[in-house]
């Protein structure tokens, strides 16, 4: 048997390995972008997405009397697997192709036409009785599927963000019910501010990452409107009659969602501002963690030459060269999760500005940095709340010094003791290098509980009366 075949398009022919699943197409275009380690073999999302299309393709494209039932079923066979995960090494196209997705689109029809001749018991490349075009893509163009894909795609893996998101909302939650009588002092442009509690700034955290993940689980439903039916420009030109109603209701069944087409499919082919938005809501949330990170970072500077008040878990050694040190290693990676994120972001709002004319063709880039995104931010979110912020501990005597040596407690007690003594006090407190606190109780204007009350009373939470 011959270990070589050739296929033929209209550039010329090319030898393929026989046993190879993909063609000269997408030979062609393995060879010419083949820039980085990023194929579409790796994002197996896409290709869930692109071969649950090509199945309701081919049930509709049946259905609609356009292509013979043996067909269709071999098609649908084939992208069944594909779904399921095999043939992955079939798939060589680097996802930051320069053909605006065509030789994505091609790599699949030419796999699942291929893998269909074998199950009808032909060989691959033998395409007189089903061809990748003819039949696979069928009712289709590479510029109504590979946005479909993307936003499917995106709708899938975007889930497991949102419940990452809500189970770090969830970590900040219990954290903060654990510091609800942790007396701190809440600081503002990194100088002292007013007394509050521990607990209530990580409620503050907990309630912006929970607010997050709403407003990405609503930009996520937009994903499943799609431009498939629009053919190359949104005409619909190359579909038969029928086709776009029953290729939405064989694929809603594969999603198990409510796909449908945009209300004006010509909007859907030449704007991509639907994943500017969801891009967007995933930059807002890992800029919205990073800030958290930030703080957490500052606020557990070592005890002896920091601020001290949190201990967050000791996971690995900080130096080379300083023994003992440890480093905030979880906080400063999802800092770094942000940045990276939103470099993902800008890449995506500029593909989605130089979309041309009739249709978008950097959605490859597009695919590329926010299926990133999502990727990145999930794990790394998931491992914060669980490796960091689950075990991070108050220092609870550090943090009540602190607060009990600032300045900005003089305004607490000026209705008790009157702005003029407490002015001389706080005067006095500067020049001595000691706190207003300690010279209050050393002259018996007041007491350590009288402190402590008039904390608990100020740090408690009052509802804005109607």
């Amino acid at each position: 048997m011959p270990t070589t075949r050739t296929d033929t398009d209209s550039l010329g022919s090319r030898l393929l390995p026989q046993a190879a699943l993909y063609g000269i197409s997408t030979l062609r275009g393995g060879e010419n972008f083949d820039i980085s380690c990023h194929k579409l073999a790796h994002e197996p999302a896409l290709l869930r997405a692109l071969a649950r299309i090509k199945q309701a393709a081919a049930a509709a494209n049946a259905e609609i009397g356009v292509i013979a039932p043996d067909l269709a079923e071999a098609i649908i066979r084939a992208a069944i697997e594909v779904e399921q995960g095999h043939h992955g090494e079939q798939f060589i196209v680097d996802l930051l192709e320069g053909s605006g997705g065509t030789s994505i689109n091609m790599n699949i029809n030419e796999v699942l036409a291929n893998r269909a001749l074998q199950l009808l018991g032909g060989q691959p490349g033998d395409y007189a009785r089903l061809h990748p075009n003819d039949h696979v893509n069928s009712g289709q163009s590479t510029n109504d599927v590979v946005p479909a894909a993307v936003k499917l795609a995106v709708f899938d893996t975007s889930q497991a963000l949102v419940a990452a998101l809500a189970h770090l909302a969830e970590t900040f939650d219990r954290r903060a019910v654990a510091f609800d009588e942790v007396l701190r002092l809440g600081r503002t442009c990194m100088q002292a501010g007013q007394p509050m509690r521990l607990g209530q700034a990580f409620g503050g955290y907990a309630s912006a990452i929970r607010r997050a993940a709403g407003s990405l689980a609503r930009a996520r439903e937009e994903m499943l409107v799609l431009p498939l039916g629009g053919t190359a420009i949104g005409t619909g030109f190359g579909a038969a009659p029928g086709y776009r109603a029953a290729v939405y209701r064989h694929l809603g069944r594969l999603v198990g969602a409510p796909v449908r087409p945009g209300a004006d499919l010509f909007d859907a082919m030449q704007n991509a501002d639907g994943f500017a938005r969801i891009s967007a809501e995933i930059r807002i949330g890992a800029e919205v963690i990073g800030k958290i990170a930030s703080d957490l970072v500052i606020l557990s500077s070592d005890g002896q030459a920091g601020i001290g008040e949190l201990k967050l878990p000791a996971v690995q050694p900080g130096s080379s060269i300083m023994p003992g040190k440890v480093n905030p290693v979880l906080p400063m990676m999802m800092q770094q999760v942000a940045f990276a994120v939103v470099g993902n972001d800008a890449a995506i709002s500029l593909a989605c500005l130089h979309g041309q004319l009739e249709i978008n063709h950097f959605e490859p880039v597009i695919a590329s940095r926010l299926l990133g995104s999502i990727d990145l931010l999930t794990r790394s979110t998931r491992l914060f709340a669980d490796r960091c912020v689950a075990g991070v501990e108050a220092d609870r005597e550090r943090s009540l010094a602190n607060l009990m040596r600032s300045p900005a407690l003089a305004t607490l007690f000026v209705p008790r003791l009157g702005y003029t003594e407490v002015s001389k006090l706080v005067q006095l407190a500067t020049t001595e290098h000691r706190s207003f606190i300690e010279l209050a109780i050393e002259r018996g204007l007041l007491s350590h509980d009288d402190v402590l009350r008039a904390l608990r009373d100020s740090t408690e939470y009052r509802e804005e009366m109607a």
